[in-house]
């Protein structure tokens, strides 16, 4: 484990457990649905100053169902937002739509 940790696969949080670092998931090329912290592919965590993965790093190698239905599901929601929100919080929501509109066209997802 100290190996990973070195190889910079890992962080150790404050409590001791170890959580897989961003450029792990993006190397391991597909998201597990498990609402990693670092998980480059969904914003499991609404975190303003969360930025997607770069389209040239999706890779398609296996996508579970609850990565689509939670793809779909944050979709849904910034199509919401986008008509609800502030016109300065509307550019985000854009930008989260082609996000997730960009993975479920990948994955293959007819939505």
């Amino acid at each position: 484990m100290y190996l990973r940790k070195e190889e910079g696969d890992w962080e150790v949080t404050s409590n001791g457990l170890y959580v897989a670092t961003r450029g792990y998931l993006i190397r391991r090329g597909f998201c597990c649905s498990n609402r990693c912290r670092n998980c480059p592919y969904i914003n499991w965590h609404n975190s303003s100053h969360w930025q997607p993965l770069p389209a040239e790093c999706i890779k398609r190698t296996r996508v579970s169902p609850r990565s689509i239905c939670a793809a779909q599901a944050l979709l849904a929601y910034h199509e919401q937002q986008l008509t609800d929100s502030p016109p300065e919080e509307r550019t985000r929501h854009q930008e989260m739509i082609a996000h997730y509109t960009r993975l479920l066209t990948q994955w293959g997802d007819k939505k």
